[in-house]
């Protein structure tokens, strides 16, 4: 399976399993498309819950909005985990929302009853909405239920000869200060940051060149255009194994399962490179909703993650996620929110 562990919070894993098996009794699960008024996808499964402190809940579908296109990477892990979700009693029924950089899908999400039924996706773009103030919403306006990605910004260089890994791609850049173009996906977009906190962590200094996105980067260090980029590892993957690009270097604490052999820029430079950059989709309910309600829903969704029908969806995607509990969501968030603070204001 593409994902990252850890081996945190099992005992509390196995608490929450052991209460979600005495709580459900249910059949199978089953994907099923149907119309919703926008986008959408009902995932049905049979059964009932009983488990204390709930109440009847769920008794009713219930609903999570994606704030983005169906048939893109965030619309698919979510629907994946959803899908993988084994024994829920009642359907879950997607809703793609789109505009305004995924912020009309949240606002719905966020000024939705607090009864469980209505779910979103937090994610990377919304830290960024946050700190550049196009939004009134903030993290504290959603509890985070399950990581549905977590897949960490590489470096990825063409065929130079002048350096072919992390370390002498960095010496190179200190010694022929602004030579090295890299491309960039517009001002404030992640993989813009990602050079900015690379500049400032290691003292280096290059050029930039936009493009419409990450793929557009990738085809144009093919092409002898630019030299380098960041980008989730997906946007890469079948330039490097044709050999026309190479990765060098991941913004992660841990190597990626699917390129192993890449080290992680911490390992690299322990001592100046201590953050993750990453993009990220955690599903999330509104903050008001009741607690046993949503640990009910985290472990249920968690289970999805752990799924076999989840792998393969990550396996196609070929991205990766972290299996988080809910209070690591919350510390991962903070993080991100810190670190993105930092960037947007130059101060990283």
């Amino acid at each position: 399976m593409k994902r990252m562990k850890k081996a945190l919070s099992l005992a509390l894993a196995a608490a929450m399993l052991m209460t979600a098996a005495a709580g459900c009794n249910s059949s199978g699960n089953s994907g099923n498309l149907t119309s919703s008024g926008e986008s959408g996808n009902s995932i049905s499964s049979g059964g009932s819950n009983s488990s204390s402190g709930l109440g009847n809940y769920p008794n009713q579908n219930v609903n999570v909005i994606v704030q983005y296109s169906a048939g893109g990477g965030t619309d698919l892990s979510v629907r994946g985990v959803l899908d993988g979700v084994p024994d829920f009693p009642v359907n879950f029924s997607v809703a793609n929302v789109t505009g305004n950089g995924g912020l009309i899908g949240l606002t719905q999400v966020a000024n939705s009853t607090a009864d469980g039924y209505t779910l979103g996706v937090v994610n990377t773009d919304f830290i960024i909405n946050i700190i550049q103030g196009n939004t009134d919403l903030t993290l504290d306006d959603f509890s985070p239920l399950a990581c549905a990605l977590m897949d960490p910004f590489v470096l990825i260089i063409g065929n130079n000869e002048n350096y072919s890994t992390l370390e002498e791609f960095v010496a190179y850049a200190k010694e022929h200060p602004g030579e090295i173009v890299v491309g960039e996906t517009g001002t404030g977009a992640a993989p813009t940051l990602a050079i900015s906190a690379m500049e400032n962590a290691l003292g280096i200094d290059v050029s930039n060149v936009t493009y419409e996105g990450s793929a557009d980067c990738v085809t144009a260090i093919v092409g002898g255009h630019i030299d380098a980029t960041f980008a989730q590892p997906s946007n890469a993957t079948a330039q490097v194994e044709a050999g026309n690009v190479k990765i060098i270097g991941a913004l992660s604490n841990e190597r990626l399962e699917t390129f192993p052999d890449v080290p992680t820029f911490a390992e690299v430079f322990p001592d100046e490179v201590d953050y993750e950059m990453m993009g990220f989709c955690i599903i999330s309910c509104p903050a008001g909703v009741d607690s046993a309600i949503q640990d009910y829903l985290s472990e249920n969704l968690r289970q999805g993650v752990d799924s076999e029908t989840f792998s393969n969806t990550l396996d196609t995607l070929e991205m990766q996620t972290e299996n988080l509990a809910q209070e690591e969501m919350t510390a991962f968030l903070e993080g991100q929110m810190e670190l993105y603070t930092q960037l947007l204001s130059g101060q990283a």
